[in-house]
């Protein structure tokens, strides 16, 4: 079941504009696709992982510290961020707003009310929640909540705006209009082929056959490891993956994120 409906009214009822509520969905469609029990690199079909951690902290088999802390982005914004001097960070905000509603961990609502209260609390967005209470532009609310209250390692922002027009004729809404884009070029300067979408998505050992495992191993390859070019991903990719995320002081879980991609791009 889709809690975009749910969550649009939720910010449409507190004042944002239409784009505005958009904006949002469509940036935590990319992060989470809407999943308040999403954990991080969690791509199975049943999301075992996220519901088992979930129950975890909802039963005390994890601490509020340990939740906090572990790095592990988790719920609807894929909430993260820990700073070790303050001892203060986004995921434990979360889990003491989540104490006090008496509500579930991973209850829709709740979550979203969260996110509304960072908003109105934390300074730095105070220029973002009078976007999105004003704004009719799709792409301005949902470029404003990429960068400045996302801020992931790449601001894929023309992803997310796919995103929220999805969503919006998913939610059938009164009055929405597709605005109408200029048509884009299908190679850059260079003549090189642009790709629908960029940065490449986040693979595994379970997306052989997909672009982004052909250029995975492309860019190994690159960077001087042994691996075939064939977009099948198998036991060789998994290890030669691990150790070039080793050497660059990445989590070597074979999960090729927004991190590794960044290290693989970089130029040398």
């Amino acid at each position: 079941m889709s809690y975009h409906q749910t969550i649009y009214n939720r910010l449409r009822q507190f004042g944002f504009t239409q784009a505005g509520a958009l904006g949002v969905l469509g940036n935590w469609e990319a992060e989470s696709n809407c999943e308040p029990c999403r954990l991080q690199n969690d791509f199975s079909p049943q999301r075992t992982a996220s519901k088992t951690y979930t129950e975890r902290v909802e039963t005390g088999g994890m601490t509020r510290r340990d939740f906090s802390t572990d790095q592990k982005g988790y719920g609807l914004a894929q909430w993260t961020y820990f700073n070790f001097s303050t001892c203060q960070g986004r995921k434990q905000d979360l889990y003491d707003f989540w104490k006090k509603s008496g509500k579930h961990l991973d209850d829709v609502n709740m979550q979203v009310d969260f996110a509304l209260w960072e908003m109105t609390t934390q300074g730095q967005y105070a220029s973002l929640l009078q976007v999105l209470k004003s704004t009719d532009d799709v792409y301005t609310a949902t470029d404003k909540v990429c960068r400045i209250y996302e801020q992931p390692y790449y601001c894929n922002v023309d992803a997310r705006v796919k995103n929220a027009r999805e969503i919006a004729k998913e939610l059938n809404l009164d009055g929405w209009q597709d605005p109408v884009e200029p048509d884009k070029p299908d190679t850059d300067e260079d003549g090189m082929p642009i790709p629908e979408t960029w940065p490449p998505r986040t693979v595994d050992s379970h997306c052989s056959g997909w672009p982004e495992v052909w250029l995975l191993q492309a860019l190994l390859k690159c960077h001087g490891f042994n691996v075939l070019i064939d977009g099948i991903w198998g036991n060789v990719l998994t290890e030669k993956t691990k150790e070039y995320q080793r050497e660059n002081g990445l989590d070597a879980d074979a999960v090729v994120g927004p991190m590794t991609w960044g290290k693989l791009l970089e130029r040398r």
